[in-house]
């Protein structure tokens, strides 16, 4: 019981997340099944918090100087995630926005359908970015990062937790199949 709390509270730290709780799990042998499901509870249960009180929580401590070091350390490392989020949501938006003029007094109704399609496919593509972010388990990405990113650059909330959610599980099948496929070819060879 304590092997399974201790997976559930691993993936619940930043930078440890799912990329040390499952291949913890494996090496404990631990049935992936109950892996998987703490792992993703564990690391999914500080995303709303994140995204609903980060923002708030970090100019109040910057207004009473309040761990401002910290702070500025968390804003850098989610400038950092948004810019990788964020690259393919500008391309867009330079594309979306160069609309040729329409004739007569159009114009301005096919300007505003442009500009609504961009920021659609802005949010799309944002969507897809934070998605792909949380997704794939390597260092410096996860939930953490990519929900503090969301939440500091505006991604409306329901969008960022619903794509750090599908993120979040993607990381954890990633995880799991590659932890536990590890761990059985290590048993498979040491028979």
């Amino acid at each position: 019981m304590k092997k399974y709390l201790f997976v559930f509270l691993l993936s619940m730290i930043p930078v440890l997340e799912l990329r040390f709780s499952i291949p913890f799990a494996a090496a404990n042998g631990l049935p992936f099944g109950w892996t998987y499901a703490l792992a993703v509870i564990g690391n999914m249960l500080p995303v709303p918090l994140i995204l609903l009180f980060i923002p708030a929580l970090f100019a109040f401590m910057r207004r009473h100087h309040i761990l401002v070091g910290l702070v500025d350390w968390l804003e850098r490392k989610a400038q950092k995630g948004a810019k990788k989020i964020g690259k393919r949501s500008e391309n867009a938006a330079e594309e979306t926005t160069a609309v040729a003029p329409a004739e007569g007094n159009a114009t301005e109704t096919v300007a505003d359908d442009a500009s609504a399609e961009g920021s659609k496919t802005v949010g799309t593509l944002a969507f897809l970015g934070l998605y792909l972010f949380v997704a794939i388990p390597l260092p410096g990405t996860g939930a953490w990062t990519g929900s503090l990113a969301a939440a500091l650059f505006g991604m409306k909330k329901r969008r960022a937790f619903f794509a750090v959610f599908l993120g979040v599980l993607t990381a954890g099948v990633i995880m799991t199949l590659a932890s536990y496929g590890i761990v059985s070819a290590f048993r498979f060879f040491a028979k």
